[in-house]
């Protein structure tokens, strides 16, 4: 067993969000595993998914939308699909810890 502490570092152009890679995957090219960390009231900005993305409420409420940007709530167990390439954005609404996880397309 191996117990270390995550560093989580802040994410450039999202003020109260923080983010750290839980795990590269077996390939980082193909897969990687993130924690994202946002304050209440913080957002991740809309922008691309690079890769097939989900996205999976640990902690705390908040809102997401895709391309259509129609906001939709989420809390803890909630697990979003974005695909690669398809506009999106988070708010949190309390402070929300959510796991990512990103996937190229076989």
């Amino acid at each position: 067993m191996h117990i270390r502490h995550l560093g989580l570092a802040r994410l450039d152009g999202a003020p109260g969000v923080t983010t750290g890679l839980l795990a590269p995957g077996t390939d980082p090219e193909e897969v990687r595993v993130d924690v994202a960390v946002l304050d209440a009231g913080s957002s991740l900005p809309r922008h691309p998914a690079g890769r097939d993305q989900s996205f999976y409420v640990v902690a705390g409420t908040g809102q997401v939308a895709g391309d259509d940007d129609v906001p939709t709530d989420v809390g803890p167990g909630d697990l979003v699909t974005w695909d690669a390439g398809e506009q999106h954005t988070t708010w949190a609404t309390t402070p929300l810890t959510a796991v990512i996880v990103q996937r190229r397309r076989a």
